[in-house]
């Protein structure tokens, strides 16, 4: 099936560019979202402006991500437990600069996630045969299913962050899942088009990022876990 694959380097322009980490681009301080956990504002994971069919998201909407980052460890790995937040907002109700994170009284501002660009995007097969899609979203189904079609890539670090196609499932696999369909997903571990790598956050040290979207909604939902 046809994925999408992010080009990253180190740093990002100004403005609502698509990128991991830094700081989201004219959020209403309203929109921050808190922990429901700790009760302290969560870390900005991702913002990312609909682009075509690699970020398919409605006209003129960006996706933000957060999640928690205090090392309270709260349960941001799981997509109902409000250590994590994934909405979208339209590009007119955003502002004309960088929002800064409500700060704790006691512990001040969340952790500042390292700034990484998105520089584009590659589109590639993803190695699953698309008539068997919805084996990707059954526990059983997917182990069940042959090494090479379940993981075709053999958990290379290139093919775990991607957009579109179908969950490119941890050794956990598929399981921890909300309702929808794959949008995205994102590694805990990226390399940059200039050489070396970086960690994106705290994905349990080596899991990654899942956002799924539900379209049955009369508005489209979208959910964050984390798999390891």
């Amino acid at each position: 099936m046809r994925s999408y694959y992010p080009r990253f380097r180190e740093g990002a322009d100004p403005g609502l560019v698509p990128k991991l980490g830094g700081l989201p681009w004219g959020l209403p301080r309203r929109l921050w979202p808190v922990c429901r956990e700790c009760n302290r504002a969560m870390s900005h994971l991702a913002q990312l402006p609909t682009d075509g069919e690699a970020l398919p998201l409605a006209e003129g909407e960006v996706l933000f991500l957060f999640k928690c980052e205090w090392d309270s460890i709260c349960s941001f790995w799981e997509h109902d437990a409000g250590a994590n937040a994934a909405f979208a907002v339209p590009r007119t109700e955003l502002g004309a600069g960088p929002t800064a994170p409500p700060a704790d009284s006691a512990d001040g501002p969340p952790p500042l996630l390292r700034e990484i660009a998105i520089a584009g995007w590659r589109a590639d097969d993803d190695g699953a045969p698309a008539e068997m899609e919805e084996a990707f979203y059954d526990y059983q189904a997917h182990f069940d299913l042959p090494q090479e079609v379940a993981h075709p890539h053999d958990w290379a670090s290139a093919w775990r962050t991607k957009s579109g196609g179908v969950p490119y499932w941890t050794a956990n696999g598929a399981q921890g899942m909300p309702a929808g369909r794959l949008l995205l997903q994102i590694d805990n571990w990226i390399d940059l088009v200039d050489g070396g790598g970086a960690e994106v956050a705290n994905f349990c040290s080596d899991g990654t990022a899942y956002v799924f979207v539900d379209r049955a909604q009369a508005q489209p939902v979208y959910s964050m876990f984390i798999n390891r």
